[in-house]
């Protein structure tokens, strides 16, 4: 499935932003910018400044602060991607290596700590405090979900509840902050700023399960990682979790838990992703992700059916119909 038609949509504004985005990577030390070019052209689909603009114009035509706020929840959506890098100790993203697998860790977390500081540069020039706000609770919860992940590595304990608390931290917030923001700088009503919240809330939920279930079935080269990448950092996903349900006691995840080393590690992440994908345990997540995509929809249900709406619920079906 394509979103080409609703990029075309906000294509104007979309182009402003990448002009934002290329003036925080033009500074006059070579090294950061270099680092800079390298993070913000190692890009994706740019999902979340399209939230962020398509629920601004739900509601009027975007200012100069939608495209300020579009940047800013792309350059903290990266920093954290920085930071996540160094801490998983990953060395691919996107098909091109990490930060941290080019510099030294120091190097690594100023890097991001500077994207940090000019992504709330950019919140600010919105002049719109409720804006300001909202970016620092989402960054606040997004760090609150990354040490939640750690702290429950390989952890068998964990209930389906505690997975959707973690990646309602470190992955729902930032599309609920860019939806809000948007209905924020469009000068929505603050039921109607909640119910944009909410869409994006229940948006980042599905986006997040379908990443985790593409990283049993994925194709690598898309994925830009190696298949099996949570369960080598223990991180236990959605997928995991509904195969423990019905086997708690499954060898093959119990294999790769209680692994030391890496001898014969990789065997253990094949068993493990086959043992997954053979139990349905797949189908089960992915339907997860359509029931959440069903519920950010009907958020929408009660604006008129213009363009830009549409466009708000192509985008959500895509979430859940990417390479899947």
């Amino acid at each position: 499935m394509s979103i080409a038609s609703t990029v075309d949509l906000v294509a104007a504004e979309m182009a402003q932003v990448e002009a934002r985005l290329a003036g925080v990577a033009s500074v006059e030390y070579p090294l950061l910018g270099e680092l800079l070019k390298h993070l913000l052209d190692t890009r994706g689909k740019r999902l979340r400044p399209l939230v962020l603009i398509l629920s601004a114009r739900l509601f009027r035509e975007a200012s100069p602060a939608v495209v300020d706020a579009a940047a800013a929840i792309e350059l903290l959506h990266t920093a954290t991607l920085v930071h996540d890098d160094l801490v998983d100790r990953s060395t691919v993203r996107r098909g091109r290596p990490t930060l941290n697998s080019l510099k030294s860790g120091g190097v690594t977390v100023l890097v991001g700590d500077y994207m940090f500081a000019q992504a709330a540069g950019l919140a600010a020039a919105t002049r719109n405090p409720d804006v300001v706000s909202v970016f620092a609770r989402s960054l606040r919860v997004i760090c609150e979900g990354e040490l939640r992940q750690i702290d429950t590595r390989g952890d068998w304990r964990q209930s389906l509840d505690d997975y959707y608390y973690k990646i309602g931290c470190k992955t729902a917030a930032l599309f609920a902050a860019a939806a809000e923001i948007g209905a924020i700088l469009g000068r929505a009503s603050k039921s109607e700023r909640q119910r944009l919240h909410d869409f994006g809330y229940d948006l980042g939920l599905a986006f997040q399960i379908v990443d985790d279930l593409l990283d049993f079935v994925g194709d690598e080269r898309e994925l830009g990682k190696p298949v099996g990448s949570d369960l080598r950092q223990g991180t236990l996903t959605l997928p995991v979790l509904h195969l423990l349900r019905s086997d708690p006691e499954s060898p093959a995840i119990r294999a790769v838990v209680d692994l030391d080393g890496d001898d014969g590690r990789d065997e253990a992440i094949e068993a493990a992703v086959d043992t997954v994908v053979a139990s349905g345990a797949i189908q089960s997540a992915h339907s997860e992700a359509v029931e959440r995509v069903g519920l950010a929809k009907s958020r929408l249900d009660d604006y008129p059916p213009t363009p830009i709406r549409a466009a708000l619920l192509e985008l959500a079906d895509y979430v859940t119909a990417r390479r899947f």
